[in-house]
């Protein structure tokens, strides 16, 4: 396992991305934790951190800007969880961006985001 390599401007308690764990082309594994049983919005919030792993350069920053398809699909059990985060493609400032959040084995959460990367 490797530490992220990314820093990102997130503080506790809002930093949920904790440890890039693999990261293999277009697609990462982050261990993403909480401090309580995190609700969709924040499942959606760590994904979208998660994909600082596919940072060009340390300077480059984004923000998300749209969401769709976002399912909870079972409630979470645990505060630390893995975010299975796909770069779909990137279109001019804009990346679009897959996700999954597992809790062991099992999907909890699912979705779609577009970043504004600058």
């Amino acid at each position: 396992m490797s530490e992220m390599q990314l820093q990102l401007p997130h503080l506790p308690p809002i930093l949920f991305a904790k440890k890039l764990l693999k990261k293999d082309g277009n697609t990462a594994n982050v261990l993403i934790e909480f401090e309580e049983y995190p609700t969709l919005a924040m499942l959606l919030e760590a994904a979208a951190q998660s994909s600082s792993a596919f940072r060009k350069h340390e300077e480059e920053s984004a923000f998300l800007v749209s969401a769709r398809d976002v399912e909870l699909l079972m409630d979470p059990n645990s505060t630390v969880l893995t975010a299975q985060i796909i770069d779909e493609h990137t279109l001019d400032n804009f990346r679009y961006v897959s996700f999954q959040i597992f809790e062991l084995d099992k999907l909890i959460a699912k979705g779609n985001f577009v970043l504004m990367v600058y």
